[in-house]
């Protein structure tokens, strides 16, 4: 049995390039991984690929990102599920459909495990081509920590370690599927774009409080007026004095970075009597 953390992601900072040849939009944005996470279980059975989850409402069947991470990884083992397989359990923590990356992470968990179950020995590079065939973040879930990422997602710099940063993430009770998001791009004459070098310049000189990032995700002006308990969940983070305040991937979550520990523990009490709130921190990454 292999037990693997799957660790929830943050954007900090996301723009949105334009629309691909093959359909998908090309991003530019820097994923961090924080403390928040999943706990994928993998053990063997004698067939198929089985998945079941702590939450009933989550897909456990071929719609799961962990059942494509696993045919994947059948495929480039040269397995036949039929003559081997595999169970996973999925303990979820993070909130769905918030931007935090969970089905990509537990995706990339189960590559992980699945590594270690077939004794494969598939090194980092081989492991993030398996995951850029399962999702679009699911390359830089396999090994988190702090990266710009281009393209779909597949493109990935290391930038220095941003890790041990207080984070307090909330949750503001309204949805945003991401294809909406999309839509809502495509639709846009003149789409907001935040500078990117000067995020990732902030990140490597910890230039706290980062300079000119007030508006730095190219979806908050396009879904706050659809959706405005998002952007008060904004305003309500931005009233504890975070040095860094923004919605994560295409929502719904929004975050803040706070400097010291004290200082997000003293947000979280205010912010968790509001809402569903989490308290974290930033992380390296896994290997």
């Amino acid at each position: 049995m292999i037990v693997e953390k799957a660790y929830a992601k943050l954007n900090i900072g996301l723009d949105i390039i334009g629309k691909m040849s093959d359909g998908y939009h090309s991003i530019d944005t820097i994923m961090q991984t924080i403390e928040l996470h999943d706990l994928v279980t993998a053990d063997r059975i004698p067939s198929g690929i089985l998945i079941n989850c702590s939450k009933p409402d989550i897909p456990t069947d071929s719609r799961n990102t962990v059942y494509r991470a696993a045919e994947v990884f059948f495929a480039k083992a040269g397995l036949n599920a039929d003559m081997t397989g595999v169970r996973f359990h999925i303990e979820k923590n993070i909130p769905v459909q918030a931007g935090l990356g969970g089905g990509s992470s537990d995706a990339a968990a189960a590559l992980r495990a699945l590594n270690v179950l077939f004794c494969t020995g598939y090194g980092t590079d081989e492991l993030i081509e398996l995951a850029s065939k399962v999702g679009s973040d699911v390359p830089f879930l396999i090994e988190g920590g702090t990266m710009r990422a281009r393209g779909r997602g597949e493109q990935l710099e290391k930038l220095k370690d941003f890790k041990g940063i207080s984070t307090v993430i909330v949750m503001p009770g309204e949805s945003v599927s991401t294809p909406m998001a999309y839509s809502l791009f495509s639709g846009c004459k003149n789409p907001r774009h935040p500078d990117m070098d000067s995020i990732v310049q902030a990140i490597e000189n910890m230039l706290i409080p980062f300079p000119n990032t007030t508006d730095v995700n190219t979806f908050e002006s396009l879904i706050f007026p659809l959706k405005p308990l998002i952007e008060k969940a904004k305003h309500a983070i931005l009233e504890t004095n975070p040095f860094f305040c923004t919605m994560t991937g295409s929502g719904s979550a929004v975050y803040g970075f706070y400097r010291s520990e004290e200082d997000a523990t003293k947000a979280y009490e205010v912010l968790s009597g509001r809402y569903d709130a989490y308290l974290t921190r930033t992380t390296g990454g896994v290997f």
